[in-house]
Parts: C-alpha cells; sequence; structure tokens
C-alpha cells in the first residue's frame, strides 16, 4: 500500500524577535475582532502548500540547501490587511524582500521535485490574523495600514505540515534546519 500524501509547505519560522513584535501589536490592538495566528504558528512561506508522499525527500533537500545560506535580516515596515483590499481575509505584516528569499526559493525548487513552481515573485509576509467572514465589511471600511517597524534575523528553515480543520489550520514542523552560514550581522 503507497503513502499517504500530506499537506506540506517550506517556511521560515518567525523567531523570538518577529513573535515579540507581533505579541505587543496584538496588545495594544486586542479589540480587533480576528483570529490571531499563535505565536508557534508565525512563518514567512518560502515555497506554499503542495502534497508530498515523501517529506522525509524534502528535509533532506533542505538540510542540503540550507548549507549553502546565510541567517537572514528581515525588515517589515507595514501592516494592513490583505491579500485583495476589497474583500480581505488576512492581516499581514509587509516588507521589501531581500534577494535572499528568490534566490532562497529558485534554489529549494531545483532540490524539490514538485509538479509546479509558484511562477510568482516572491512577496515578503507575514500573516498575524486571519478575518472572520463576517468581519470583512468592517474591516474594508476600517481601511487598515499601519507602519511597523519590525526587524529580525531569521536563523532556520523548516518543513511545516498543514492540517486543515474546521477551526483553521494547523501547523506541525516535520524538520526544521539552521542556516549554516552566520550573517555578518551575527556575533
Amino acid at each position: 500500500m503507497g503513502r499517504v500524501a500530506r499537506r506540506v509547505f517550506i517556511g521560515i519560522p518567525a523567531g523570538e524577535e518577529l513573535r515579540e513584535h507581533v505579541l505587543e501589536f496584538r496588545k495594544r490592538h486586542d479589540w480587533l475582532r480576528v483570529r490571531w495566528i499563535r505565536p508557534e504558528n508565525l512563518h514567512l512561506t518560502i515555497i506554499p502548500p503542495w502534497l508530498s508522499k515523501n517529506p522525509e525527500n524534502v528535509c533532506a533537500a533542505l538540510g542540503d540547501a540550507a548549507l549553502h545560506f546565510p541567517a537572514a535580516d528581515v525588515e517589515f515596515t507595514t501592516l494592513s490587511s490583505g491579500p485583495d483590499a476589497a474583500k480581505p481575509r488576512l492581516l499581514w505584516a509587509t516588507g521589501k524582500a531581500s534577494q535572499f528569499f528568490s534566490t532562497l526559493r529558485d534554489e529549494l525548487y531545483a532540490r524539490i521535485p514538485l509538479d509546479h513552481a509558484d511562477e510568482r515573485s516572491f512577496f515578503l509576509h507575514l500573516t498575524v490574523a486571519r478575518f472572520r467572514l463576517d468581519e470583512q465589511d468592517a474591516i474594508v471600511r476600517m481601511n487598515l495600514r499601519i507602519p511597523v517597524d519590525w526587524s529580525a534575523c531569521l536563523r532556520t528553515i523548516s518543513l511545516y505540515e498543514s492540517i486543515l480543520k474546521p477551526t483553521g489550520a494547523e501547523y506541525r514542523v516535520l524538520c526544521e534546519v539552521p542556516f549554516a552560514i552566520k550573517n555578518y550581522n551575527e556575533p
């Protein structure tokens, strides 16, 4: 009998620095009627979900790729609703993506056989909350666009399993590997 395919994706865990920024924002904006993403689930998606029957091979490829990359500095400048301003589903932090993310994604696509690659340019975002459908109109009227100054050094990359539930997706880390080369800003 064949292996069951799992819904997986590759992401970079937000790390302690970003989680602290998000938690502080949450405290100041607890009046928002949203479903906050649990701190341990905060991540930057590098390769969106696909079905994999062999996550062990993906983890091996992830480890090999991570050997060639430094820890990455990231900076978020805006918190807004998205992805569609007229029908927003998410509250996310966005910023300018460095070449690091596109190069990393290309390297992973070269190492991991997928039926199709995401051809869009890499869009740097960190989803911090999901909107309830019944709140969508109120969110649109708020026209959320909040300047933030969130920066962090991202040190690991993970393969996550995405388990879809009625209450929303739950993520389980299948493997996490460090970037092997230290960032020049790190001690």
